[in-house]
């Protein structure tokens, strides 16, 4: 990839979809009880009932807004910038992505399964999907067409397989109620990650996609992450959506 000219909106795009996927709960959040879904487990529980556990235990209780500082790695481009995630869990999500200077990259948003990215950019920035999207902020939602296939339990350490058909594989890691990765994996290789990186207290400091074919890394910086009652309706509803 060669260093951004006129091509810059088109990558920079591109780095927001990949900044949704690692924008991840930040410091100052509220965390559930790091026991809950493997205590669970350990009484014996079945595979689904692990499974809707670790659901329920990262769910966020109320609406939330993080802020993060994000650098992206894109075969050695770099670029940079800060954003903001509302959501409020488990069907609405928007993103507003800005560059160094404090213009818009991106603003887009996901009500249910459905993206709502403005028409001008909708050619060339894609959201990801509902389940990668979700696990970016620690939520455990697979894509309802899933399969669960494996829901396993050591300790306090907690893993969760879903078939997804042609795209492959998701696994999703926790210790606890805490998700710590989730890997999209198809034809005996990892296609993307995301690792979430905590304190002892497990709050999260910082996160990080990959996208290995493609040698694309994001890191983010995680900065606040605050409660809130509610966001009016038009937050879901970005400029230019027609909605």
């Amino acid at each position: 990839m060669s260093i951004i000219k006129t091509s810059a909106p088109r990558r920079l795009a591109r780095a927001g979809a990949l900044v949704v996927l690692a924008a991840c709960t930040a410091p100052g959040a509220t965390q559930s009880p790091a026991t809950g879904p493997a205590d669970g487990a350990a009484r014996g529980a079945n595979p689904d009932s692990i499974a809707a556990a670790l659901i329920r235990a990262t769910l966020p209780p109320s609406p939330r807004q993080t802020q993060f500082a994000w650098e992206l790695d894109e075969a050695g481009a770099r670029f940079q910038g800060r954003g903001v995630a509302r959501y409020h869990a488990p069907d609405r999500f928007r993103l507003d992505l800005f560059g160094p200077r404090g213009e818009t990259y991106v603003a887009a948003a996901l009500v249910g399964d459905q993206p709502r990215v403005p028409a001008a950019l909708a050619e060339r920035f894609k959201l990801p999907s509902p389940a990668l999207l979700w696990a970016g902020v620690g939520v455990v939602r697979p894509p309802a067409g899933a399969r669960l296939t494996a829901a396993e339990a050591d300790g306090d350490a907690v893993t969760l397989r879903y078939d997804l058909g042609p795209d492959g594989t998701l696994e999703y890691r926790a210790r606890g109620s805490r998700l710590v990765s989730v890997r999209r994996l198809k034809g005996g290789g990892v296609q993307e990650s995301v690792d979430l990186d905590r304190a002892a207290d497990g709050t999260p400091r910082s996160a990080r996609y990959r996208e290995w074919i493609a040698l694309r890394n994001l890191n983010l910086s995680l900065e606040a992450t605050t409660d809130v009652a509610s966001f009016p309706e038009d937050v879901w509803s970005p400029p230019g959506t027609g909605r």
